[in-house]
């Protein structure tokens, strides 16, 4: 049964007017397109946008963030600098030469109590590992630890890689010669026990004693080589000459010709260029008449008197530390706490010196122009760089006891 017609007529009437009111209404609708030969396409239906009370559309409400807190930053550690000090390189850990750097280490601490703490400065102990390759890293670190004076390092090797190296900027002692092509720069020193340096001094020894016609008697040793030349070299440059050298060998016809050789070319002096061992067996086939000098390496021992009979006569030079115990340098410092060999004695005062140098090189950052009284000899620096030690004279007796010649 349908609606009265009046009735449907209102609800019709009411409905036209409601869709009139809300298309006058609604500001948010778009322009209706323009009209085109195409039939249009429906407009999609869109959901009206709800409105405020006043009718506006309300805008977009942003909460802000809270504000993160500050993270505070970790404090840097202030590393406070090094005090001053003495870098003491050495190759303490070397099978070969471990037990030298460790008397010198001995003698170089032994001289720093004896100044005390307000003259030494402190000593830091670096093991040059006996590894030229990691030497200029060792070095290098060295020289950024506020170190005053670089005493070391000690063999010839590693003293030429840093001679040669560039990095010098800080005064260096080495405790060693350079090989001779190598060059020197400003800041380096050398203080050594080398025996070309005696070599040299009994050539000059030699010399002054009016004496002009040298045998030399060397063996296949490098070091004896070493000494040979330099004794050599020396000698012609004083003006004597050299009328033999021999090479030793211990078959009893060779030396026999040895001595042969020493009648028939009016030899007056000797150099025996070797260590003890060889001397022992080169000394009985030399006359007694005739002046023979070595350097200290035939000085093994002070007390074994029958080790040093087959010796007796022969002249030789060594550092007041062992020739002369009553010498006013050596009494001021205090002996080896172990028994040390007269190799190993050397080394100790070695130390007692290059401490001594290395004090005159921090405290005027100039080495030292005068002489000094060193227990390994009186101390000169020659040609800006290297400190030549001037050593006692000595002679083995019939007794086979070491005589020091006295002044």
């Amino acid at each position: 049964m349908g609606f009265p017609r009046v009735v449907r007529a209102l609800i019709l009437s009411l409905l036209f007017s409601t869709h009139t009111a809300l298309s006058a209404d609604d500001t948010t609708n778009a322009t209706a397109p323009e009209a085109s030969d195409e039939t249009a396409a429906p407009a999609p239906v869109t959901e009206p946008e709800k409105k405020t009370d006043e009718g506006a559309v309300p805008e977009a409400v942003t909460f802000p963030l809270p504000a993160a807190e500050p993270i505070a930053a970790e404090p840097v550690p202030v590393v406070p600098p090094k005090p001053p000090r003495i870098a003491l390189l050495l190759p303490l850990k070397s099978a070969t030469f471990g037990r030298a750097a460790e008397a010198v280490k001995d003698g170089f601490i032994a001289a720093s109590r004896l100044a005390g703490p307000d003259i030494a400065l402190p000593i830091e102990i670096y093991d040059s590992e006996e590894n030229t390759e990691n030497l200029l890293s060792i070095y290098n670190r060295i020289l950024g630890d506020n170190t005053k004076i670089v005493v070391g390092p000690m063999t010839r090797s590693e003293v030429s890689l840093i001679a040669r190296s560039g990095m010098v900027t800080t005064p260096t002692l080495a405790l060693n010669v350079p090989d001779a092509d190598a060059p020197l720069p400003k800041l380096f020193y050398s203080l050594s026990l080398s025996q070309e340096g005696e070599a040299r001094q009994l050539a000059n020894i030699a010399f002054g004693a009016g004496l002009r016609r040298a045998a030399i008697v060397a063996n296949q040793a490098a070091l004896s080589k070493r000494m040979q030349s330099a004794f050599a070299a020396e000698w012609l440059k004083l003006g004597g000459t050299t009328t033999l050298e021999y090479v030793y060998n211990p078959n009893p016809k060779s030396l026999a010709e040895f001595r042969t050789a020493l009648k028939a070319r009016q030899v007056d002096v000797v150099f025996i260029a070797t260590d003890a061992a060889v001397a022992r067996k080169i000394r009985p086939h030399i006359k007694a008449s005739i002046p023979t000098y070595a350097t200290s390496q035939v000085l093994r021992s002070k007390t074994d008197m029958a080790l040093n009979q087959d010796l007796k006569g022969l002249k030789f030079v060594d550092m007041p530390w062992l020739i002369k115990p009553d010498h006013t340098a050596v009494m001021v410092y205090p002996q080896p706490k172990k028994s040390l060999s007269a190799d190993l004695q050397r080394f100790y005062a070695l130390g007692i010196d290059a401490f001594r140098l290395a004090q005159m090189l921090v405290r005027t950052e100039l080495p030292p122009t005068e002489p000094i009284d060193g227990v390994t000899g009186r101390i000169t620096l020659t040609g800006g760089h290297l400190f030549a030690r001037d050593l006692l004279q000595a002679t083995f007796d019939q007794t086979g006891a070491v005589k020091p010649q006295e002044p």
